[in-house]
């Protein structure tokens, strides 16, 4: 690629380099010629004798190859070439790959949050869908109640608490009712149930002993459901027999209320006397019963021992006591038409 130049091809023995440094001499010399000065007439031919006149940098090249300007170094046999980079220029560009990266895979991790939250949010909405619908079904399978469904009494106050049917455990064997209790009821009834039966004293056995006479009476005395209309447990609590739209075993023109046990053998609890008073102190206020309501024992209007002798001393001190069917008295409901009407009408 490099030709060595000899001496015949030396540009500045040629007659076209002399005459371009002589043209630059001699304007060199017209110049300062110009300034006041000018040079000897036997100037020597060569300028780079002339200490004023700097070489020249001028240099006219034609029909020439392979020319080279300056120093150039040689390689004989193979070469291999290395490229450095700045460090810093490395250290960019690998921050802006981490960069990249870490973008790239919070990118994935948030598209992959994204997917699960809302696979979770469709679980539950079909969640929430089937238990509403199967709420749905079951409040419209549910049968409808009559119009002539047990009314439940709230509580009535001083921890005498109304247990209802269901709340008890009501048969399902319980027909339907035909006789309607008619408002104003002239007579309250107070039995018990007897048969050396014990006193309850919780919910929970005192449920029991409800379930227990219902039963007896739907398989064992054919009747459509339990006898009484209301049933006053030892802890002062009322159980809800028939209620107050229809009619008791004993007479349809009466409320029973049974205490439940013995009172033969067992004196009643106070708390329950007191429930007994409040239940019939609802009656009156909500007009269920008569405001001269007869208050009478089973005793007096068949022979029998109910309520026992411990509850019948107690009632018979109450202000609507009615003396009927004792000591030469009229037969209870006679004034009404109600005699000879039977007292255990089994309906």
């Amino acid at each position: 690629m490099f030709e060595q130049n000899n001496t015949d091809r030396n540009p500045f023995a040629s007659t076209n380099a002399n005459n371009a440094l002589w043209s630059l001499s001699a304007q060199n010399s017209a110049n300062n010629g110009s300034r006041g000065g000018s040079l000897p007439a036997n100037s020597p031919q060569n300028a780079y004798s002339t200490p004023t006149l700097p070489p020249s940098s001028v240099i006219n090249l034609s029909n020439s190859s392979d020319v080279v300007i300056g120093p150039m170094t040689q390689y004989q046999g193979p070469v291999t070439i290395y490229q450095y980079m700045d460090a810093t220029v490395e250290a960019r560009s690998m921050q802006a790959n981490a960069i990249n990266s870490s973008r790239t895979t919070t990118s994935t991790t948030v598209s992959q949050r994204v997917t699960f939250t809302s696979k979770l949010l469709i679980l539950l909405l079909i969640l929430v869908i089937l238990v509403v619908g199967i709420i749905l079904y079951v409040e419209l399978m549910r049968p409808k109640s009559d119009g002539h469904a047990i009314y439940f009494i709230p509580n009535l106050g001083d921890g005498h608490l109304v247990v209802e049917r269901d709340q008890w455990g009501s048969s399902e064997n319980a027909k339907n009712l035909t006789i309607p209790l008619k408002h104003p009821i002239p007579y309250v009834m107070i039995t018990h149930i007897g048969v050396q039966s014990q006193p309850c004293y919780n919910i929970y056995k005192c449920s029991i002993k409800m379930r227990s006479i219902q039963d007896a009476a739907i398989a064992e005395k054919a009747l459509p459901d339990i006898q009484s209309n209301f049933y006053v447990s030892g802890d002062g609590y009322i159980y809800v027999g028939r209620g107050w739209h229809w009619a008791n075993t004993y007479a349809d023109r009466t409320l029973a209320i049974t205490f439940m046990g013995d009172y033969v053998r067992h004196k009643p609890e106070k708390r329950q006397v007191e429930a007994t008073k409040y239940l019939l102190a609802h009656a009156l206020t909500n007009k269920y019963i008569a405001l001269d309501y007869k208050l009478v024992a089973q005793n007096q209007t068949r022979k029998s021992k109910s309520p026992g002798a411990y509850v019948y001393s107690i009632i018979k001190k109450w202000p609507h006591f009615h003396p009927c069917g004792e000591n030469n008295n009229p037969v209870c409901g006679s004034e009404l038409g109600m005699a000879p009407y039977p007292w255990d009408a089994h309906a």
